[in-house]
């Protein structure tokens, strides 16, 4: 499945209702991602420019894209998600790239 990469603010509303909501509210954001078809693989709360950084994988870019309108819509997070492959993949298509197998649009 799709791998992305969620990076996420809080608000600051998100700040002042953490001590009531934050489980909860955590805990309703991977259930939205579920309901979605994705699935969290793990999260990584941060200091500095982000919160949280989240791993997620979902069938497709319409179902990540839900994913962000509808847990941002609570109000207490800003969702910035992109696409991103693993060094695998990544390596498989610089290989594909250099060796011609690329198709240039």
């Amino acid at each position: 499945m799709p791998i992305f990469v969620s990076l996420v603010k809080y608000t600051e509303q998100g700040i002042t209702t953490m001590k009531e909501q934050g489980i909860s509210r955590s805990d309703t954001v991977q259930r939205n991602v579920e309901s979605l078809g994705g699935r969290l693989v793990d999260a990584y709360y941060c200091l500095g420019e982000y919160n949280v950084v989240a791993i997620l994988e979902f069938p497709d870019n319409h179902a990540a894209m839900k994913a962000a309108v509808l847990n941002s819509s609570m109000g207490h997070i800003r969702i910035t998600t992109m696409p991103a492959l693993p060094r695998s993949e990544w390596r498989s298509l610089l290989n594909e790239v250099w060796s011609g197998k690329a198709k240039a649009k």
